[in-house]
């Protein structure tokens, strides 16, 4: 019985070590479409911005 009980907890530091390494390997990796909401943020004011710069059309005047 020692000798099972000595493969279980082999096999369970040897997965727990395995996942551990996945975790944080896919924590280095940023997922894939995924963007913080600040970066979503500042790409949609940049956007707006450059939306706002090159608009020369100049508002028209409504006369009552």
């Amino acid at each position: 019985m020692d000798i099972s009980d000595h493969l279980v907890r082999f096999l369970v530091r040897e997965r727990l070590a395995f996942a551990r390494e996945q975790a944080r390997r896919r924590a280095l990796v940023p997922a894939p479409g995924h963007r913080p909401l600040r970066a979503r943020l500042g790409a949609a004011l940049v956007a707006l911005g450059q939306r706002l710069l090159h608009d020369t059309t100049a508002p028209e005047r409504v006369t009552p």
